[in-house]
């Protein structure tokens, strides 16, 4: 079971947070404006109706039809992922499958709010090395109705962005959680990757815990279908 570590930040400077969804590889700046934090431990809440989670059979992957159905290695599916993009825009479109494959062993919560129906995803790179970037390689959008046909305040209501682990010290499956002008921001790590759950204002603190705990191989949600 994964310990729940919550911070509540008192944000002093907002100017990150107004471009915390700008583009959804943006999380890690959410965080590092505060005057002062408060440390709680608590236990992750029973499940039930009340969370109103579902699971994630049945969404639409809007990318799931980009790119090659061929289940390559992890240097050519980033490879043919970077130059399917621009070689200027950090986000580059890329179907489960291809995330899968360049970053074997990520996770996606197995949960979701109820009212999600479409999931973006995303490479990020790191535009001058051309390689992935360590501090956000994947980048997952969670929208109510179709992408970008509402604001984006509206439509999209959980970005989960993934990093590379950096640091062997970092405790896994130990979950920090802070709160942000637009909602909870919830960060752990579990084997190679950094996660950094964002859940908008109208996810319950109880629902995003949840959704942080049920992670599961994408390599078995591409199974699913």
């Amino acid at each position: 079971m994964r310990r729940i570590v919550l911070f509540t930040l008192f944000v002093v400077t907002l100017t990150a947070c107004s471009n915390l969804l700008g583009g959804v590889g943006d999380l890690s700046s959410s965080v590092v404006h505060g005057a002062e934090t408060t440390t709680t431990t608590t236990s992750l809440p029973a499940g039930g109706p009340a969370l109103r989670l579902k699971g994630i059979t049945g969404l639409t992957w809007i990318n799931d039809g980009v790119g090659s159905a061929a289940n390559l290695g992890t240097d050519d599916t980033i490879s043919a992922v970077w130059y399917r993009g621009d070689q200027a825009t950090p986000w580059v479109q890329a179907s489960r499958r291809e995330i899968s494959n360049a970053l074997p062993g990520i996770q996606f919560p197995e949960l979701v709010p109820e009212g999600i129906t479409h999931v973006t995803s995303q490479l990020v790179f790191d535009t001058v090395t051309a390689s992935l970037d360590p501090s956000s390689a994947a980048a997952f959008g969670l929208w109510v109705g179709e992408p970008y046909t509402l604001p984006r305040a509206e439509g999209q209501q959980v970005v989960l962005d993934v990093g590379l682990k950096t640091f062997e010290s970092d405790p896994d499956d130990e979950i920090f959680s802070f709160q942000v002008t637009d909602g909870r921001q919830l960060t752990w790590t579990h084997g190679a990757y950094v996660y950094q759950l964002f859940c908008r204002t109208g996810i319950t603190e109880n629902a995003c815990f949840a959704m942080a705990s049920s992670t599961i191989s994408l390599d078995l949600i591409v199974g699913l279908g």
